[in-house]
């Protein structure tokens, strides 16, 4: 497959996740969890967007301070005339921070299994560089097959920003790197963006706001349950617990059950005890060497990464 052609998305029709039957799974296994996909339901979504606000969730403030304040570095780094290619890219709002600086791109490409997602972020993107080839590709961007399948031409530079890397396992991490190092070519840059570990107490403060909204994000998985299997179970019976588990370097989003009881799923029984719990999220944190090993063990060279003014975030880049 070649990426030709003048519409701005063109849709791979990734495989989408089957809500109904990964949760139900999920719930029957020991210990019970979902995956953290599941969150970013449409009101999911919303709630996030809010996090992303407040003054304890600094990551998203201190990623845009990088690509403010370090995007002359960055795009010295990247160099001139590279394809930009934007895994994820949500509404298109930090991949437009990132163009600023970029110097002479020859096209914007983003990358994303939502189409929705997509048509946002290629608009908002066209709307704020005119002069620029933007176009979406609606796809897995964790998949390899359809990754290499592509044929993107020129040199190339692959951006995935936001702390996306940490809910990734580590393993899956790094498989994930892997495959991006197999569809570059020498030259080619990949940029990732990194939460790294800090005290303990404000890791934790961030997924614990006082205004209860990351509760809320959390505690939506029930409400998105109720409505996909036509249940009612009482979002009471559950609270939203977060906590950083310094032995694997993680925060851990769980929804915990406050009282014993069972709830019928299309007719299936989920018993849960009280404190039992529903994994529902990690978000890995990393030190500076740590991620930079993880870089160059995938064959990647020429590691260098900016941070923030308070060292809570890194963007890293590497070379093929």
């Amino acid at each position: 497959m070649k990426l030709m052609g003048t519409n701005p998305i063109i849709d791979l029709k990734p495989k989408l996740s089957d809500f109904r039957t990964e949760v139900l799974q999920g719930l029957l296994k020991d210990p019970k969890k979902t995956h953290p996909k599941f969150l970013y339901d449409e009101r999911g979504s919303s709630l996030f967007d809010r996090i992303t606000g407040l003054e304890e969730y600094y990551p998203t403030r201190s990623e845009i301070e990088i690509l403010e304040k370090q995007g002359p570095g960055i795009a010295d780094y990247i160099g001139e005339k590279s394809t930009i290619i934007e895994l994820g890219g949500g509404n298109g709002s930090k991949g437009s921070i990132f163009l600023r600086s970029v110097k002479s791109p020859v096209e914007y490409i983003l990358v994303d299994i939502s189409r929705e997602a997509l048509e946002l972020a290629v608009k908002n993107i066209s709307s704020a560089y005119p002069e620029l080839v933007v176009r979406g590709i609606c796809a897995d961007y964790t998949n390899y097959d359809v990754m290499a399948r592509l044929g993107i031409n020129g040199r190339k530079s692959i951006v995935f920003l936001g702390s996306t890397i940490g809910n990734m396992e580590p393993e899956e991490a790094s498989q994930f790197i892997g495959n991006c190092r197999r569809i570059m070519s020498h030259g080619d840059t990949l940029t990732i963006g990194v939460d790294l570990k800090k005290d303990i107490g404000k890791l934790e403060r961030a997924y614990n706001d006082p205004s209860g909204i990351t509760a809320e994000f959390n505690e939506n998985l029930i409400e998105r349950i109720n409505r996909t299997f036509g249940c009612t179970i009482d979002r009471s019976a559950f609270r939203h617990n977060a906590f950083y588990n310094e032995k694997m370097g993680r925060i851990e989003m769980h929804l915990e059950s406050t009282r014993d009881q069972t709830i019928s799923l299309d007719g299936v029984a989920v018993n849960f005890r009280k404190g039992e719990t529903i994994h529902t999220e990690n978000s890995y944190k990393y030190s500076l060497a740590d991620f930079r090993k993880k870089l160059e063990d995938a064959g990647l060279e020429n590691v260098v990464y900016w941070t923030d003014s308070g060292a809570n975030f890194a963007l890293f880049s590497a070379k093929a």
